[in-house]
């Protein structure tokens, strides 16, 4: 009906399928097929009246039982994509989730590089993970800069050429990094305190998103 552009239409679908009606009432899904099903709903209610309906199933509705009968012959069709064509079962998807995280933190763990990050975070975080998805843009650049140390601090820009000294503007005695100043500077001591803490090392400070990027707020360095 969309591709046909039908316009100013009173529309019924009817449906023996309870589970996908009520899925379609559903402020959230996780299916594809739902989400596309909803889209393509909504895009011909902008110039339709539709209505949803349950029937019962094999109950002698003409338009229901075509739809069977062309369900069946597709079902005896010759599948043509890539494989597997049968889903994935759930709790094959379990084990497999939990056999990457596993491999991804035995490589993690004996990894020799990413010095910084690894300081930041020793383990895999999936919790922390989900709390910087949750930033905006600006914020998460904050804190993505803190944990690898690729950020506008003195260190870094001086490695891309772009500053002569990379010496900790407010103490000038040594590389201004993250931990430097988020741990170390006498310089900051007290925007430290009133945002951070007592945080001994990055990883205990970034169990505190909204102190440290207060605390760089208050700075103004990274602007």
């Amino acid at each position: 009906m969309l591709n046909r552009k039908v316009k100013g239409f009173s529309i019924n679908i009817n449906s023996d399928s309870q589970a996908v009606l009520k899925a379609l009432t559903k402020h959230t899904t996780t299916s594809k097929l739902i989400l596309d099903c909803h889209k393509a709903l909504q895009a011909l209610s902008k110039s339709n009246r539709v209505t949803l309906k349950w029937i019962r199933g094999h109950n002698g509705n003409r338009g229901n039982d075509a739809a069977d009968e062309l369900a069946r012959q597709a079902a005896s069709l010759r599948v043509a994509g890539p494989e597997p064509i049968i889903p994935i079962p759930l709790e094959y998807k379990t084990w497999l989730h939990k056999q990457t995280q596993a491999s991804h933190s035995v490589l993690w763990s004996k990894t020799k590089e990413c010095k910084h990050t690894k300081e930041a975070v020793p383990v895999l975080n999936p919790r922390l993970a989900t709390k910087l998805l949750q930033l905006n843009r600006s914020k998460l650049r904050t804190v993505v800069g803190m944990i690898t140390g690729h950020c506008p601090l003195n260190k870094h820009l001086s490695i891309l050429g772009i500053t002569d000294s990379p010496l900790c503007r407010a103490c000038m005695e040594t590389k201004e990094t993250p931990i430097h100043v988020m741990l170390q500077c006498n310089g900051v001591a007290e925007q430290r305190a009133a945002h951070l803490g007592s945080s001994a090392t990055l990883h205990e400070a970034l169990g505190d998103l909204g102190g440290l990027l207060s605390f760089w707020s208050e700075l103004g360095w990274l602007e």
